[in-house]
């Protein structure tokens, strides 16, 4: 079994330019149903992927599943206008089912002001070591919502949502768009982008002119295009919690958690 390499936890990327065209933006609004902030991972998408690669030798891409998203937003970024974007491997984790990798991205306007902070964590499925490095991501809520939800709205992911989503988004990882190749890394079938499902809970999550301060969530189960994607959401504090089932009511997206820049009218 290949290892992963623990040299490079903590080493940031170079810089690198990212054009925020009104194409790009159509596109990603056009694949997920609506304006989403989590555009916010589209200028780091190939950038993530190569700081991975350089932790993790290409054949155990097929082992990583995207266990949790955490985006934390200083600033929209500016329609129309270059940003630079960097990432690094900032920690690993080693248990007896797998390794955690945590990723860290940093994103600027071209003055250098921090636009947002982002923690992605990939999950090697059958990797196990005993790497305890660096830092992991940031907690999510343990504890379920209680209660009844705030507002509860059943969304479709069309069938051609995972191959629109790549285009969108930059992710081509095949799990997403090959049969064979999903099947083959475990899977009954191609899935749904975590960070789609993502998209298209929070047009149910956030309320018209919301802007978020931090949007999060832990990606429980895989969800086949065709599927639905109901979403429950709850009030918590200035924010919201919320988690999304499938069709069968299988939580796909847990410890849902959303704080706001500023407050919104329900």
């Amino acid at each position: 079994m290949m290892s992963l390499d623990g040299s490079v936890v903590g080493r940031w990327s170079e810089p690198r330019p990212f054009d925020v065209t009104p194409a790009s933006v159509a596109a990603y609004v056009d694949a997920v149903g609506g304006p989403s902030p989590v555009y916010a991972v589209v200028p780091a998408m190939d950038l993530v992927l190569a700081v991975a690669c350089a932790a993790a030798p290409a054949e155990l891409r097929a082992r990583v599943v995207h266990g949790q998203q955490d985006i934390f937003f200083h600033r929209p970024l500016p329609l129309g206008e270059t940003i630079t974007v960097q990432a690094a491997v900032l920690g690993l984790h080693g248990k007896r089912s797998g390794t955690v990798a945590t990723i860290g991205v940093r994103t600027y306007d071209v003055h250098g002001t921090l636009l947002n902070e982002q923690y992605v964590t990939e999950f090697y499925r059958g990797v196990p070591t005993d790497l305890r490095l660096g830092t992991p991501s940031p907690t999510l809520p343990a504890d379920a919502p209680t209660g009844p939800p705030l507002r509860t709205a059943t969304s479709p992911l069309p069938v051609d949502l995972p191959r629109r989503y790549a285009d969108a988004s930059g992710d081509h990882n095949p799990i997403h768009l090959d049969d064979e190749f999903a099947r083959s890394a475990g899977l009954p079938g191609v899935i749904v982008h975590g960070l789609a499902s993502l998209a298209v809970a929070g047009h149910t999550v956030l309320p018209p002119g919301a802007q978020p301060a931090r949007l999060s969530c832990r990606f429980t189960r895989p969800v086949a295009p065709g599927d639905t994607l109901t979403t429950r959401v709850w009030m918590d504090g200035p924010g919201y919690r919320f988690e999304s089932v499938d069709r069968a009511g299988a939580t796909v997206l847990g410890a849902g958690l959303v704080e706001l820049a500023r407050p919104s009218v329900i």
